[in-house]
């Protein structure tokens, strides 16, 4: 097997609860032999941009210091937007191979939070996402709060990335049943893998 490289950006007012999906990925991965970062941000219920973005600074570093295996990484909701910003920094020392933003925040939803708001429409934020990683694939359903527009309106076209919609997925939170999620963790050995797969 290789191993690979994994950071899991976990997003607003999430503390890594027991049976979140994130929890789980990074519990299966390790088990598997890969590396994974799973930082607690700080501030969790009013989050603040740059200190979310000075923790992910030395897990990416670490990371890179760790090996060369692929690096992979996961965001969900806030996360979604701060991979972006991330994208954007230059804190990010090397292109990562695969992206999974999952239920990413449309930030016009995020008023509280202002420092995470960005414009998608952007040519800047399109490069950058296009260039901070080999593949970007982004994950929505049809019933997320989050994403009233929907993930293609929202962020595929704007970005022009590719999409996948899970059909009653909601915001993809432990609330919802999103606890074990068999998809991503298969995916994470082979990028054909069936996301929806629970």
């Amino acid at each position: 097997m290789d191993v690979k490289r994994i950071l899991i950006i976990h997003g607003w007012g999430n503390e890594r609860p027991i049976g979140h999906w994130h929890r789980l990925l990074a519990t299966a991965l390790r088990q598997q032999g890969h590396i994974v970062a799973y930082p607690q941000l700080p501030d969790t219920e009013l989050p603040s941009l740059d200190k979310w973005l000075a923790v992910l600074k030395v897990e990416l570093d670490m990371l890179k210091e760790a090996g060369d295996g692929e690096l992979i990484v996961f965001a969900h909701s806030l996360g979604c937007l701060t991979w972006l910003h991330i994208a954007q920094s230059g804190i990010l020392q090397e292109q990562a191979s695969r992206v999974l933003l999952v239920a990413a925040a449309d930030p016009e939803l995020c008023g509280e939070v202002p420092s995470f708001q960005l414009d998608l429409d952007s040519p800047q934020v399109k490069a950058a996402a296009q260039s901070a990683a080999l593949t970007t694939l982004l994950v929505g359903s049809d019933s997320d709060p989050w994403q009233p527009r929907g993930v293609e309106a929202t962020f595929a076209k704007p970005l022009d990335l590719p999409f996948k919609v899970i059909v009653g997925a909601g915001h993809f939170a432990i609330e919802e049943g999103w606890t074990p999620w068999t998809g991503v963790i298969d995916w994470v050995n082979d990028a054909s893998a069936d996301l929806a797969a629970r």
